[in-house]
Parts: structure tokens; sequence; C-alpha cells
């Protein structure tokens, strides 16, 4: 069903510091999963209006200080738990969606424990994403399934895509969503990581690419997160299982490789800073992760 409606600016979740946007004119639809599944903003411009004879996603021209990667290299280590029992494919598969998450935070790759000690995983998730108990792990990690950052980036992204250069997407949101600071800054990161991306030429974003989505974020996130809450006793092995078996499911319905789904986790995790080092880190852990999905 369709309903047309104004709304305010409400605040943000508090757990992993997403504005839920509420701007004025949207045009909201449901989905079978009962999910917010898209938000129309009158006068988008089209997404190829562009780039619809262009392989790429961008032309660069992007300028930035040289960066030593040794350290960022160095700094990632690719787990291997050699206790790891036997799992069925869908679990297998939920595991995956997580690696570049794991290798980020020095987990394991291929089983649900973690390797890292509680304690850490406690100050982790305490910190970082204010889960302290059942509740607010299982508020979060629900957060993460509905919705997560995926709609949030499904409105910036007919942006993204029909922008000219980085001072006409930056006036284009600022009028589209002002107040709404924390949105409009991970519209430039993206913006400007995708740049970074074309200038490297590896991996190179595809247009395909960023129409997929980041819902490999959002899962990535979510794995991570439930093997880390098992270990720390606030949810139970069969939930986080259970939580994992989801990200599997929700992330087949869009993303059918591993380069997919580590692609659309490298733009959901870029949206979250504008640091080159960073970035650096975040492609370093992809590059590391190629052996994993051939």
């Amino acid at each position: 069903s369709w309903n047309s409606a104004k709304f305010k600016v409400m605040n943000g979740n508090k757990q992993t510091g997403l504005t839920h946007l509420h701007v004025y004119n949207f045009v909201i639809y449901r989905m079978e999963r009962g999910t917010v599944a898209c938000i129309l903003i009158t006068a988008c411009r089209s997404l190829r209006k562009i780039y619809s004879n262009s392989p790429h996603a961008f032309s660069v021209n992007f300028n930035h200080k040289s960066i030593k990667m040794e350290a960022h290299i160095q700094a990632l280590r690719i787990n291997r738990n050699p206790l790891n029992l036997v799992l069925g494919t869908k679990r297998k598969l939920g595991l995956r969606i997580g690696y570049m998450e794991a290798a980020l935070k020095g987990f394991y790759l291929n089983s649900i424990e973690t390797g890292v000690h509680p304690q850490k995983l406690t100050r982790l998730l305490s910190e970082e994403f204010h889960c302290v108990d059942t509740e607010s792990t299982n508020g979060l990690l629900q957060f993460l399934t509905n919705e997560g950052d995926r709609v949030p980036y499904q409105i910036m992204l007919p942006y993204l895509l029909s922008s000219d250069n980085i001072n006409e997407f930056e006036t284009i949101i600022h009028k589209r969503f002002f107040g709404v600071e924390r949105f409009i800054q991970q519209g430039k990161n993206l913006y400007k990581f995708v740049k970074y991306t074309e200038e490297r030429r590896d991996p190179i974003i595809w247009i395909n690419d960023l129409e997929k989505g980041i819902i490999g974020w959002d899962m990535g996130l979510l794995v991570s997160l439930a093997r880390a809450s098992q270990t720390c006793g606030h949810i139970s092995k069969e939930q986080a299982w259970k939580y994992i078996e989801q990200a599997a499911q929700l992330c087949s319905l869009d993303l059918h490789t591993a380069e997919e789904i580590d692609k659309s986790f490298l733009l959901g995790k870029a949206m979250k800073s504008g640091k080159i080092e960073d970035w650096d880190r975040l492609l370093s852990c992809y590059s590391l992760l190629g052996k994993h999905r051939r």
C-alpha cells in the first residue's frame, strides 16, 4: 500500500550511530518482508543519465596524499580456526558473508568461535555498539536485519550516480537533506571512496555493484556481532546461528558471488569514514581475501 506523508528529522539509532532519515515529501512503500524497501524522492535524475554508455561508474580526477600501505597490510590477520567443525551449506555461507568484518576485527573466518578473548569482545560490543545485555544486543541485530544502512544508501544512490562531480553532489544533498548532517557526511564519504577506488582501479566499482546496494555490509556486521555476542553470553549459540543463517538468506536475494558480497561490504563500510587511511586498510583486507573469492 502507498502512503504519502511529511516527516520530521528524528534522532539516530544509539547503537549504530545511524540516522533514521525523515525529510519532506517522501513516498514510502513496503514489501513482503514488512520493511521499508525504498523511498522515492521527487525530481530524481536518471541513474544512467551520464553513465549509460560507460562500463565504469565514474571518471576520475581525485587528488590524495601518498599513503604507506605496509602498516595496514601488516595489521590484518586472516585467522583459520583448526577446531572448526563441519558445517552445513547455509552456515558456511553465513560465515562467508562476515569474512570482511571478521578479518578487520581479527576473528577466525570459518567458525562461530572468534578466537578473541571474551573480555576484549565485551569491550568491543559495549564501547562501539552499546550492546551490554540480551535486550540491547537483540535490538541491534534486529535493526541490522530489518533496516541497517540500506535505506539511507538507497536514498543517496540516485544523486551519487547522476552528479558530475563532488561539488554538484554535495550541493544537491545539502539542498535535499538540510539538517541531516550525518546522512550528508556519509554521502560525501561514499562519493569520494568510489572516486578513490576508480583511481586505483583495484577493485573497480561498477554501476551494477552500486545498484546491488550494501546489504553485504549490514549482514557482514550482523554476522560478526552475532558471533561476538554469543561468546560474551548475550545470546545463545543457537540464536547466533539463527542470525547468521538469516543473513545468508537475505544476502542471497541480491548477491550471488563472494566478490559481490565483499564489494557490497566495502561500499557500506566506506560510508562510515572519510579518511584515506581507513579506506586503504579496508581495501587491503579486500585484497587479502582475494583467494577466498576463487
